[in-house]
């Protein structure tokens, strides 16, 4: 369509041509099984989602080590039986000409598991805290990771890389921000560590910069590896901008081809799906400010929910790609329709945030928009595929 020449113009990473600059970011949807397999839940959600137009769709946190799970259901990477029902999930994806990603994560302290001890840098309980919802909560106390359980988290991380490569999968992206493991590092809020671990930015970096190095050599040098950062953790004690300026330089240097720039973590939740009565484009400042001093793509998200906007963003080069999330879970076709110029027909989302907090309270993710996603109850069949 005429007025959107940018976001529909490809990009090229590492070799990968991306269709376009729109991102479907990686969403948790706790549609896996109990054991983290696929699911057709999963097949048929990512076939909605990727069908709609988005050049590169990434599929949701999924956990590098058995306890690194986030959610119940959330996928799992850390063992080879899980690589056919991965192998399904990309063809999906692929066969609607989109680019299939997946994100590696490791929950940390912030594991929202029953019976379960969760592990991070420093033995700190999170505090869960929307100023939304006037919610306060406080989690499970974590136990602190020892040096050699870091050593092996990172070789999880790559290892689990492995996989997702040999599954189809053609770029993957760390979970390193909202307050997850590599984020707790990242952090002095949340890292109090003395040892090579912790203290300074370089040391708290460590874990990141190993993992990213690690996953590169298993990779090799082609596969596009991207980090998504909380630029600013939105609580006083976290990462801010400046000091991101310089990690992100780290990254770089470390291997990192993407950076997808995010903020926020469980202690300020609100800020990950950004709430309305923080207006839109949150993050897009912190997105432009990590651009202006590394020489790789940057993807902005936070409360972009229009491909004009998108357009905008990426013609004041602001950022060179665009995620857009809770929009297009409320109406998969919005890319789709934006470029036939059909905007009166896309089905708007309202910010009511239930596709996040419904994985808290109910069995898997809903929209109160997209009524076509699946009704889960504690009884729905979750089969891997």
């Amino acid at each position: 369509m005429s007025g959107l020449e940018k976001v529909f113009t490809p990009i090229e990473v590492k070799g990968i041509k991306i269709p376009n600059r729109i991102v479907f970011p990686p969403t948790d949807t706790n549609f896996g099984s109990a054991d983290g397999f696929v699911t057709k839940m999963d097949l048929d959600y990512y076939e909605k989602i990727s069908r709609g137009g988005s050049g590169l769709v990434i599929v949701g946190a999924s956990a590098v080590t058995k306890n690194g799970r986030g959610f119940p259901n959330v996928l799992n990477v850390y063992d080879d039986r899980y690589i056919n029902g991965l192998k399904k999930l990309f063809a999906v994806i692929k066969r609607n000409d989109a680019i299939p990603g997946l994100q590696l994560s490791h929950a940390g302290r912030q594991a929202w598991m029953p019976n379960f001890e969760p592990v991070a840098p420093s033995p700190l309980p999170c505090i869960l805290k929307s100023a939304s919802q006037g919610l306060v909560m406080e989690m499970t106390k974590p136990r602190e990771l020892t040096l050699g359980e870091i050593e092996e988290i990172e070789d999880a991380f790559a290892a689990a890389a492995v996989r997702v490569k040999e599954a189809g999968a053609e770029f993957i992206e760390f979970h390193g921000c909202h307050g997850y493991l590599i984020h707790e590092f990242l952090s002095s809020f949340s890292n109090k560590r003395a040892d090579d671990y912790g203290g300074n930015l370089e040391n708290r970096a460590r874990f990141a910069v190993n993992l990213i190095m690690k996953t590169r050599d298993s990779l090799g040098e082609r596969f596009p590896l991207c980090f998504r950062m909380s630029a600013d953790g939105r609580v006083e004690g976290d990462l801010n901008l400046e000091e991101s300026k310089r990690l992100a330089q780290m990254l770089v240097d470390a291997g990192i081809d993407i950076l997808h720039v995010s903020s926020g973590r469980f202690e300020n939740i609100d800020y990950i799906s950004p709430t309305k009565n923080l207006g839109e484009c949150v993050n897009v400042h912190l997105a432009k400010g990590i651009k202006e001093c590394i020489d790789v793509p940057v993807i902005t998200v936070g409360a972009i929910y229009d491909i004009i906007t998108a357009e905008k963003i990426l013609c004041e080069e602001k950022a060179d790609m665009v995620a857009i999330g809770r929009a297009q879970i409320a109406d998969p076709e919005l890319v789709n329709k934006s470029k036939r110029g059909d905007f009166d027909s896309i089905k708007k989302c309202i910010r009511c945030n239930e596709c996040g907090l419904s994985l808290y309270t109910e069995p898997g993710m809903h929209c109160v928009i997209n009524i076509d996603l699946p009704k889960i109850t504690p009884d729905t069949p979750r089969v891997k595929v």
